[in-house]
């Protein structure tokens, strides 16, 4: 592998995604101590810049982790004791809001209410109305916005309308969404927003960011902390009215975030998006112009997901990424397995958050079609390349 480095390498997998060169030298600054007024003035412009990101006037609060141990968090503060809960699910990270429920099922006392749809589909509003409905009792409900594991997106505006007329509090999955694709946390009524930092924002993992609304934080102020102590955030929310932190951060991230922020804002957050929409639909269109069946009915713009074609002998998913990593320094992501379906080495999936262009989508369909072909695929050649182009023009 070393004698091939001269090859550009794109990573154009859903996370981590690449990291662009500015933040990557803002990462390579000396240290500093984060108790002083240095690293304060720096958090603090990180945190307005988070709140511009996920259209909320609330904290957004900035905790050490992934984008799972900030959506644990979230799950497990804003449920209240002794009620219900819905955990919906429809891929493999949905699945794990579930499992994590399960977790605290008894310490909480919580009845997990697990709503499931099929794998490349997404959850409605009815779906979610009727849920609650006969479920007397529902204080959280917990899904994904963008379903990285199906490249699946939901209405999230139109749930919220349905959560915001009860007492149960909408926890949001948005770490394939938000910076990715339109997401309007105090306009649509989300409760609580999560993402991560190695996705949309153009960071290495590291991060997990927690956007609280009105009713969040005062679920926070009526239920009391149970089984839990770093995850707790109503550490995280008073130490981020001080423009601090309760624990020691991961300084250096916390600087590159801030700096990855400055660039969406200076793109425009509505161009980010549309330029991920704009990716993302060239990508459809040239896998479906492949002969290549899409993984979703309800795509997200943020990554794009698509069956191996039937042939003989079948594609083998290791060497068909493999090849495109290799030969042409593409890395994808393949499938995912879980209750729902098994996908793994029966799909595979591409990025179109953050640090990505159309030169390197066309890259990206370039190397599949090759790849596909060479393991006995039948497409003419240029087939996805001029199906993208002509989209994107």
């Amino acid at each position: 592998m070393a004698a091939k480095l001269y090859f550009k390498q794109r990573v154009m997998t859903p996370g981590p995604t690449s990291v662009p060169e500015a933040v990557l030298l803002e990462m390579a600054q000396p240290i500093i101590h984060h108790r002083t007024k240095q690293f304060q003035a720096i958090f603090k412009e990180l945190s307005e810049r988070l709140q511009r990101v996920f259209r909320t006037t609330g904290p957004v609060l900035s905790l050490a982790g992934s984008g799972t141990t900030s959506f644990e968090a979230c799950q497990i503060c804003l449920a209240r004791p002794g009620s219900k809960v819905i955990a919906v699910a429809g891929g493999k990270f949905g699945e794990r809001w579930q499992d994590i429920y399960d977790a605290y099922a008894k310490t909480l006392d919580l009845t997990v209410i697990k709503l499931n749809v099929p794998w490349g589909q997404a959850v409605t509003a009815e779906q979610i109305r009727q849920a609650i409905e006969q479920n007397p009792g529902v204080s959280a409900v917990a899904l994904c916005h963008s379903e990285t594991s199906t490249a699946t997106a939901c209405d999230v505006e139109s749930i919220a309308a349905v959560t915001k007329e009860t007492d149960a509090l909408l926890l949001v999955d948005g770490i394939t969404s938000v910076g990715a694709m339109p997401v309007e946390m105090d306009a649509w009524g989300i409760d609580c927003l999560v993402t991560g930092s190695q996705k949309a924002l153009m960071l290495p993992p590291g991060l997990g960011f927690v956007g609280l609304g009105p009713r969040a934080i005062q679920r926070l102020t009526d239920v009391k902390p149970q089984g839990v102590y770093n995850l707790d955030l109503r550490r995280w929310l008073k130490s981020w009215q001080k423009n601090d932190v309760p624990f020691t951060p991961p300084v250096s991230l916390i600087r590159g975030q801030r700096v990855a922020l400055e660039m969406i804002e200076a793109e425009g957050l509505e161009n980010v998006c549309a330029r991920a929409a704009r990716l993302a639909a060239a990508t459809r269109t040239a896998f479906t112009a492949m002969g290549l069946k899409l993984c979703s009915s309800s795509p997200s713009d943020s990554v794009t997901g698509a069956f191996y074609p039937e042939t003989t002998p079948a594609i083998d998913d290791k060497k068909f990424r493999a090849g495109t990593r290799d030969n042409f320094g593409i890395h994808l992501a393949g499938g995912q397995s879980g209750r729902g379906a098994e996908w793994e080495g029966k799909t595979f999936r591409v990025s179109h958050m953050g640090y990505v262009d159309a030169g390197d989508t066309l890259a990206a369909i370039a190397a599949i079609e090759a790849e596909l072909r060479r393991l006995g695929h039948k497409v003419e050649p240029g087939t996805g390349i001029a199906a993208a182009a002509k989209a994107l023009a």
